[in-house]
């Protein structure tokens, strides 16, 4: 009796181990894989961040400084005109835009030239934020969510915060400061020399 209750007893104490190690090794595994897919995160927002810094340096290339940016410019998007130094010199349009919350997802960012996205969408755990300035390096108010027609002239530079993310290796059920979703915060300062010419 006594070597049947070491037994059952060397079961559960050896089943314990095993629950042990097998969690263990799921953790080290979740963990792999967020540093894994952080790395991933910061390479792809690093990437993004040079491509917006490219269309940034066009902004007003070949084109008269006051008409350069468009009206629609906001908080959320900046649009202004180029022309296309590449090929045919025409004028082209370059539209960046945050799109509007989706569940789960966050925002989508894109960048649209002449009505067509050609970059995104890339989903951003926050809303995209400019804030532009002017000449002397004042930020410029807005006045209903967007810059006065009056004041579009005067922007020279920009400031763009975006919050890139990725879904955890977590389960669903876990919200909140739990989740503890990888993040990559870029900020972006762009001065526009072709406004300055």
């Amino acid at each position: 009796m006594g070597s049947l209750i070491d037994t059952i007893g060397a079961v559960i104490i050896g089943g314990l181990l095993l629950l042990t190690m097998i969690n263990a090794l799921f953790h080290i595994h979740a963990q792999g894989v967020n540093i894994e897919q952080h790395t991933i995160l910061t390479e792809v927002s690093e990437k993004i961040a040079t491509i917006m810094g490219g269309y940034f340096t066009r902004v007003g290339a070949g084109i008269t400084p006051g008409s350069a940016i468009l009206d629609s410019t906001t908080v959320n998007s900046f649009r202004f005109i180029s022309r296309d130094i590449t090929h045919t010199s025409s004028i082209r349009q370059f539209y960046i835009v945050q799109g509007d919350s989706i569940a789960n997802k966050g925002y989508p960012l894109r960048v649209k030239i002449d009505g067509v996205t050609k970059l995104g969408p890339f989903w951003l755990s926050d809303e995209l934020k400019f804030t532009y300035y002017d000449v002397s390096g004042d930020s410029i108010a807005f006045v209903g969510g967007l810059i006065p027609a009056g004041q579009l002239n005067n922007i020279r530079s920009l400031k763009l915060k975006m919050d890139f993310f990725y879904d955890a290796f977590a389960p669903d059920s876990l919200a909140g400061p739990d989740r503890k979703d990888p993040k990559n915060q870029i900020i972006i300062w762009s001065f526009f020399p072709n406004l300055y010419l």
